[in-house]
């Protein structure tokens, strides 16, 4: 292995490699330092080495040329997407590294009740040879150390040609260099005795690999003892096959040692053996994880503007070594982001979504930078959020230095009293909001979803979908995982969302509209709801299985909406992304996280911010903030002309145009097989098309009192249908 070149780090207290992750997974990590000399000082460091927030190990060396080499098998949380390994100044040199490695393993083997094994031997017993053997003898590059001889035993290899699989097909698949060889007692003995000098007290997990290389003809049968104490009893060797031997409970040193006895038992005709050995300490992995989402969040921050302070790994842990600016609250099970000071980190542009994720904060700062645009109605849901300071930004009405203005003071005067009034406003909602979940336990909304629908806890989220192991797709509100409910034998879609708590933040009300929503209307081409999840930080839906994805058909689940509802639902973000195709190709609306009631006094729109998908918002509520059910027609007459070109709702260079405006011309030129989809390969009904587009292009029209009404669209819509069946069967 080449070490000669090393990675240094000079700047900063923590540095970190954060690698990306399937959750859940399980995985080898190794670390390789060798100081070399490389800063020609001739003084090697010393510095910890962290993993996640556990202190892995701590790097000394002997001499200049001395190799440490530390290796890990970490279980990644199912909270998690990334491994963070970090190395921490600790004053006593610059820290550095010279390799790190990373080897997927088969979750099924190393199992522990709890924690990671960092690695204390791992030993090929009978190699005589003084070599190591790794990938690709290992498939997963497990490094094997040939074992101190002993005056007690013997290595013998194996007795005739054996094929592989009879020496490494299990589970853990050991080498076939190390199971081709083995150690047994000398002189007679019946007993193979060894010992290892151990850190008290730690705990550690043993794991022994047997293969017979003798003959198949005699039996093999023997005890373990571990500290004087029965471990596993009865072990036969097996000649087709390997055997491991393991426990998943921690083992405690004996003062300083771990003493292993394997004796043949009374029924045995040969004496015992061992081809590999492995021990391991456990480490506990009980430090607190920030939620994934939370996470993503911050990162999305530090991304959106660029911020160039020393972020690396995890933001909260190692508690010692957090985030510069960012304050951390702690419980026994996970962390929370309270305070945020970006003051004077040079900040530009509008503040981003990604603020409201941080649903834990107490405290945020962002003072004197250049932020503009308007506040976001975002912060007044942030549920624990006490301090606010957006003092010295651009804001939209906020304190800016005009020039050649008469009385400059006075309008920053009555500027600086907007942006307050504002401020006060957002704090205002928060006190009350406060008070409000004081008053009682009694939530009409809540209380509706659980009557109905069945409660899931989020371990049984973790069960049902094997730990997020297949998403779905990402939406707005939340990411969503196939998942499989065992005891009704179905296939269920369950959604997650983003950044959610108990607290009633922005998602919560995501969360309640889809609940409220769902539970309440029912038909044949909207996703009905299965149950739900509301468990602390965690909030999530249960939804059915659609079997053929997203796409680009539906017919009557918006006329449903608007005429048969009472009041009439506006959908909001229609898109093709929003409608799941069953396993019969049946049509449903979904993801009603943006939804909104119209009101029930007959009035004519609800007034609300902006908010849906670019391509498919009616300009019209884009201009005024007034949200009734032509929106939704704009909407679905985009998802039409998709359907009619194969186009994108939003064209890409050299058009660069939503779709609705692009069509515009070219329709008015009669010019249709021009926009047709090239894929139908001009196999369609010229007059089906037609009806199409008159359905479609009226459905976009500018002015809303032109677009047509849903039970129209339906109508047309099945006519097309006819004339295209009509043509099949001629």
């Amino acid at each position: 292995m080449r070490l000669s070149d090393v990675r240094s780090f000079p700047q900063g207290i923590r540095n970190c490699y954060t690698l990306p992750q399937e959750k859940g997974n399980k995985c080898l990590i190794r670390a390789l330092f060798m100081y070399g000399n490389y800063d020609l000082k001739n003084q090697p460091p010393e510095f910890a080495l962290y993993l996640d927030g556990d202190q892995w190990h701590t790097v000394r060396f002997d001499d200049a040329s001395h190799v440490v080499r530390v290796e890990i098998i970490h279980n990644i949380p199912a909270t998690t997407a990334y491994i963070h390994v970090c190395l921490v100044d600790i004053g006593r040199g610059t820290p550095f590294i010279s390799a790190l490695e990373l080897r997927q393993l088969n979750n099924s083997i190393y199992q522990t009740q709890s924690g990671s094994l960092k690695l204390f031997s791992r030993l090929d017993f009978g190699l005589t040879a003084d070599t190591r053997v790794r990938y690709s003898a290992d498939v997963y590059d497990r490094i094997w150390i040939p074992d101190n001889p002993s005056s007690t035993w013997e290595a013998f290899n194996a007795s005739s040609y054996r094929n592989t699989d009879a020496l490494t097909a299990n589970d853990y698949k050991p080498p076939y260099e190390v199971m081709a060889t083995a150690v047994r007692p000398v002189n007679g003995s019946n007993s193979l005795d060894f010992r290892f000098e151990v850190d008290y007290p730690k705990l550690y997990n043993v794991y022994m690999h047997f293969a017979e290389i003798g003959t198949a003809e005699q039996e093999r049968e023997f005890d373990i003892y571990i500290n004087y104490a029965p471990w596993s009893l009865g072990v036969a060797t097996d000649f087709s096959r390997p055997v491991t031997v393991n426990s998943t409970y921690s083992l405690s040193a004996d003062s300083r040692d771990l003493n292993f006895s394997i004796c043949a038992t009374s029924q045995s005709t040969l004496p015992p053996i061992l081809n590999g050995l492995e021990i391991y300490e456990t480490v506990k992995d009980d430090f607190p994880l920030l939620l994934a989402m939370v996470v993503e969040a911050i990162r999305n921050i530090k991304s959106a503007y660029g911020v160039e302070r020393n972020w690396q790994g995890d933001p909260c842990i190692p508690r010692n070594y957090s985030w510069d600016n960012l304050q951390c609250n702690y419980d026994r099970n996970s962390a929370r982001i309270i305070s945020l000071n970006l003051s004077s980190s040079s900040l530009s542009g509008n503040m981003d979504f990604s603020f409201s994720g941080l649903t834990s904060l107490e405290s945020l700062d962002l003072s004197n930078n250049s932020l503009t645009g308007p506040v976001p109605d975002f912060l007044s849901e942030l549920p624990s959020l006490k301090t606010l300071n957006l003092s010295w930004n651009n804001f939209t009405d906020s304190c800016t230095r005009k020039k050649n203005f008469v009385v400059p003071a006075i309008a920053s005067i009555a500027s600086c009293l907007v942006i307050m009034a504002v401020i006060l406003a957002i704090c205002w909602s928060l006190k009350r909001r406060k008070q409000q979940a004081h008053i009682g336990k009694s939530n009409p909304e809540y209380e509706m979803v659980e009557e109905k629908k069945r409660q899931f806890t989020y371990s049984e989220l973790m069960t049902i979908t094997n730990n997020f192991e297949k998403q779905l797709g990402k939406g707005a509100s939340g990411l969503v995982y196939a998942g499989h409910l065992i005891d009704d034998a179905k296939d269920v879609a369950v959604k997650i969302f983003f950044l959610s708590s108990f607290h009633e933040g922005y998602r919560d009300v995501h969360w309640k509209i889809q609940a409220r929503l769902l539970t309440k209307v029912y038909h044949q081409n909207l996703v009905s709801i299965i149950g739900y999840c509301n468990e602390g930080q965690h909030m999530g839906l249960v939804y059915e299985y659609m079997a053929n994805g997203t796409l680009k058909e539906h017919l009557s689940a918006l006329e449903y909406l608007h005429d048969d509802c009472k009041p009439p639902i506006i959908h909001r973000d229609i898109k093709t992304a929003n409608i799941l195709l069953t396993e019969n190709m049946q049509a449903k609306v979904s993801d009603f996280g943006l939804s909104r009631l119209m009101p029930s006094d007959g009035g004519t729109h609800v007034s609300t911010l902006v908010a849906g998908t670019p391509g498919y918002m009616d300009p019209k509520y884009q201009e005024s903030n007034e949200l009734n059910e032509k929106s939704d027609i704009y909407s679905f007459g985009v998802v039409l002309l998709e359907l009619i070109t194969g186009k994108p709702a939003v064209l890409k260079p050299p058009e660069n145009s939503p779709l609705a405006k692009w069509i515009v011309p070219i329709v008015e030129r009669a010019q249709i097989k021009e926009i047709m989809d090239s894929r139908l390969n001009n196999d369609f009904d010229t007059n089906s098309v037609f009806k199409a587009l008159e359905t479609a292009m009226p459905c976009v029209e500018l002015n809303s009192n032109r677009r047509l009404e849903m039970r129209q669209v339906v109508v047309n819509l099945r006519e097309c249908l006819e004339m295209e069946k009509a043509r099949v069967r001629a």
